[in-house]
């Protein structure tokens, strides 16, 4: 019924907030694990899938139709499908712009041109990005603490952008600048999922719909490009990659859901602490990426703005 989309929309509200500081159980910490090795996952598939030159608005429909496929079918199986109120479709439009279309079409489009492990470091701002957005929101108080890690992983972003050192060219800047746009709406889809989402539904069911609007938007992209792609030639090394890309986004984009439905977006950050240090260490393993002495630094900057923002003291539930 109509009246019960704004109340529910109210107590998601109030649970994701709740949620944001609470302590979380042992399956919780699984998936933060689990979540931050998909998200690091993410970046090296995009480079490989780069490399092998597959066009890349191409390659995020196919991810993202792969990975609803097998969503819906899950949905399907374990508890119906999507819901259809306005509700619950407002979510699949939010989180399918911010979680899928913008920032993976970004990823895509600079995995070619600045390394993979500098590129992990933009995740690691989303924490301290959550924390003022839910300043910004009313979620959370002013904290002196929590501000100095916001100013502590501001100045790491400027180790990676400003020396001219710091990265393997300087062209890159402008690269990197763009894939840290990225970040933000991972951040914003956090935020807008602990307050929108209603208290009906699965997190199964919220992924599959997220996924089926990073569909239709990748095909409306792919129609105006003119750029097509089908899984053309022989079957090679860019096609498996499609393949592992579709199930990693299936597994990624539901424990998005479920973990800021069980811990909330603040310990839900956490992920790609974990993911950073994974995306380095793939990208030096896999990659042969060279990272400087500035690189380093901006990682040790803003995994201290990560201890300040997540560990100093909670807000009461």
């Amino acid at each position: 019924m109509a009246h019960n989309d704004e109340t529910g929309g109210d107590a998601a509200t109030s649970d994701g907030t709740r949620a944001a500081w609470a302590k979380p159980d042992a399956g919780s910490l699984v998936m933060l694990f689990v979540l931050g090795l998909s998200f690091a996952l993410i970046l090296v598939l995009n480079r490989v899938a780069a490399d092998n030159g597959l066009p890349f608005i191409p390659f995020v429909f196919w991810q993202s139709l792969g990975a609803g496929v097998i969503l819906f079918g899950l949905a399907a199986i374990f508890g119906g499908l999507p819901a259809r109120s306005w509700a619950h479709v407002r979510v699949y439009i939010v989180t399918g712009t911010l979680n899928l279309t913008i920032p993976y079409l970004i990823f895509a489009f600079v995995a070619a041109k600045v390394p993979s492990g500098v590129l992990s470091l933009g995740l690691s701002l989303v924490p301290v990005t959550i924390y003022a957005l839910a300043l910004m929101f009313r979620l959370d108080r002013f904290r002196v603490v929590r501000f100095g890690g916001i100013v502590l992983g501001l100045v790491g972003v400027l180790f990676v952008l400003l020396p001219s050192t710091s990265l393997p060219a300087p062209e890159m800047v402008g690269w990197v600048a763009l894939g840290f746009a990225a970040p933000f709406c991972y951040a914003l889809n956090a935020i807008c999922v602990a307050m929108l989402r209603p208290p009906d539904g699965s997190s199964v069911q919220f992924a599959a719909g997220l996924t089926f609007i990073g569909t239709i938007s990748m095909l409306v992209v792919m129609a105006v490009t003119g750029e097509w792609w089908a899984f053309d030639a022989p079957f090679g090394e860019g096609h498996w990659v499609t393949l592992i890309a579709m199930a990693n986004n299936a597994l990624a984009f539901y424990l998005i859901f479920e973990l800021i439905k069980r811990a909330g977006p603040v310990f839900f950050s956490m992920v790609n602490y974990i993911a950073t240090l994974v995306g380095i260490g793939l990208g030096i393993w896999l990659f042969g990426d060279a990272n400087s002495l500035w690189i380093w630094a901006a990682l040790v900057l803003i995994g201290a703005s990560l201890v300040l923002v997540n560990l100093s003291p909670k807000r009461a539930a």
